[in-house]
């Protein structure tokens, strides 16, 4: 089978998406001819064995492709030279509206898989910064009749669980639906075993880069609650240094010691963290299917977090705690200490419920249910739903456009801020050598 997936972005940015993709080609490339398209650079590298063809389409960032007609011409040319039997789009976006545009002219079948939660897409990212024009009754009612068409327009949308599922419908999607887990190389953690939970020094670990919607402020919070032996280790990008900085702000001098960051890890070397962690915590606001928390549930770690829609799917007393998403730094503190100050025995049980938890989410059951739709698909003949295509191109190009404006406004304002910094920076030094 020749499938073409798109992504909207590299593999090491837009988070989960941006790798699950990655993987998700590769995976599906041990059995079928597959060209991976998204907007970046070539990567550096891919695993050895992969037989997977990489199409990276210039772009403004890393995530909005330049596309004028050239590259448009050209972009085209490759999918007819290409033929793909079936398009698996990773994003509504951009290079995602341009396949579909193809396959429903080809009659291709086009698949989309949501990592994001529709009724929620325009709470985060640029709504730090644009807040006023991201919260506008009219941009939610322009996206919500976007996103209903694009997914009309699909043979079929795939939601990673029930609460994407519930959502999915919740904005008026009424088509095929297919609830697919993300998949994760379970076998990569199998090395790590339970954390000595008797030693004195405990390690609270969390993943995710630095936003207002991880939350990692409030794990920072809870560290004023906690026993001085108690350590936070944050690993992320700084993708958002605005925040970054209130998180620096709240930690203050007397927490510095008992707080590290790594920045950005390459994933290899995740599962050497995990292995000296403790517990894993988390307080993200929203998480439609974490892939940081599966893999911390695959190396044999408890999680402890507040609720969101991974949480909620995957956490419970056997494999670590559960807290309601308005609980206090110190409710959140003291189940820090039930879980790390318990037996032995029952930590090493947890710790080995965790594993289990987590087996449906291997790598070979989300291929095995992906192949199945799509042969399905296929063997019943039915293309993208038919119907009119102008109420998502237009919307789309709207979107190029808007999107374009945001992009170069954002590049202002991360100018003004560094410049900010800098000044800042100098004044500090000025007054240290006074």
């Amino acid at each position: 089978m020749k499938i073409l997936v798109v992504s909207s972005h590299e593999q090491e940015y837009g988070g989960g998406e941006g790798r699950l993709a990655f993987e998700f080609a590769i995976e599906l490339s041990k059995r079928h001819e597959v060209t991976l398209m998204y907007p970046g650079k070539v990567p550096d590298r891919l695993p050895p064995g992969a037989r997977l063809v990489v199409v990276p389409i210039r772009s403004l960032d890393y995530t909005l492709p330049a596309l004028r007609g050239k590259e448009l011409r050209g972009l085209v040319r490759l999918l007819d030279a290409f033929r793909p039997d079936v398009i698996h789009s990773h994003t509504p976006w951009f290079l995602g509206a341009i396949m579909q545009a193809w396959a429903f002219i080809h009659g291709v079948p086009f698949f989309f898989t949501a990592h994001e939660l529709p009724s929620k897409m325009l709470e985060w990212g640029l709504v730090r910064y644009l807040r006023g024009v991201m919260q506008s009754p009219l941009l939610h009612a322009l996206t919500r009749t976007y996103l209903v068409s694009f997914c009309r327009h699909c043979t079929g949308v795939v939601a990673l669980n029930k609460a994407a599922a519930d959502d999915i419908r919740g904005i008026g999607y009424r088509g095929r639906l297919f609830v697919i887990p993300n998949g994760r190389t379970l076998a990569m953690y199998n090395g790590t075993g339970p954390t000595d939970i008797s030693s004195r020094e405990k390690v609270l670990t969390f993943v995710g880069d630095f936003g207002p919607r991880k939350n990692q402020k409030y794990l920072v919070s809870v560290m004023n609650h906690l026993p001085e032996e108690y350590r936070l280790l944050l690993i992320g990008h700084d993708v958002d240094h605005r925040y970054r900085r209130e998180i620096d702000a709240a930690i203050g001098q007397e927490l510095r010691p008992r707080v590290s960051f790594t920045g950005r890890l390459d994933h290899s070397r995740i599962p050497a963290q995990l292995a000296r962690t403790h517990l894993w915590v988390s307080a993200s606001l929203m998480e439609v299917q974490s892939l940081a928390v599966l893999e911390a549930l695959a190396s044999g770690t408890p999680v402890l977090g507040l609720s969101n829609e991974t949480i909620d799917e995957v956490i419970d007393s056997r494999v670590g705690m559960r807290l309601e998403h308005n609980a206090t730094p110190e409710q959140f503190a003291r189940a820090v200490r039930a879980i790390c100050e318990t037996d032995v025995e029952s930590y090493r049980r947890m710790c080995s419920n965790a594993r289990e938890r987590v087996q449906p989410f291997d790598w070979a059951n989300a291929m095995r249910l992906t192949e199945q739709m799509y042969e399905r698909s296929l063997r019943r003949g039915f293309p993208a739903r038919r119907g009119t295509l102008a109420i998502p191109l237009l919307l789309g190009t709207a979107q190029m456009l808007i999107a374009m404006i945001m992009f170069r406004i954002l590049q202002a304002i991360a100018f003004a801020e560094r410049f900010q910094g800098r000044r800042q920076r100098r004044a500090a030094a000025v007054g240290v050598r006074a």
